[in-house]
């Protein structure tokens, strides 16, 4: 049986407005297409998202879109996993920055989202 599908839908216009669109460009999203389907997904998404950033304009663009409130740290610099545990437990955003092809084994529960809440 075939799936129905409006012809010309565009899945874009679905997840974002063109509010959306013109607060991001403000804080300095490149206005092509694919930057703004990539902040649409960022924006979108329950897991943490990855960016693949060469010429760093996302990196720009989330912060300042997150301003003071974001945390940016580096694998391996001093007490980085309390800077995360830290983000996380007052849900706070944070930015990993430079991430190579592997991720250090101590990360895998929290890229999993294999989270434990503890009452407050």
């Amino acid at each position: 049986v075939p799936i129905p599908v409006t012809p010309g839908l565009d899945p874009l216009s679905l997840l974002t407005d063109d509010a959306d669109i013109a607060t991001w460009n403000n804080q300095g999203l490149p206005s092509d297409r694919m930057s703004t389907e990539n902040a649409t997904i960022l924006c979108s998404t329950e897991r943490w998202p990855l960016i693949v950033d060469a010429q760093l304009q996302g990196v720009k663009w989330i912060k300042n879109k997150y301003g003071e409130a974001l945390k940016a740290i580096r694998l391996g610099q001093r007490s980085y996993l309390d800077i995360i545990e830290q983000a996380i437990s007052d849900g706070n955003p944070l930015l990993i920055e430079n991430i190579g092809e592997t991720v250090e084994p101590v990360l895998d529960p929290l890229l999993g989202r294999n989270t434990i809440k503890k009452g407050k």
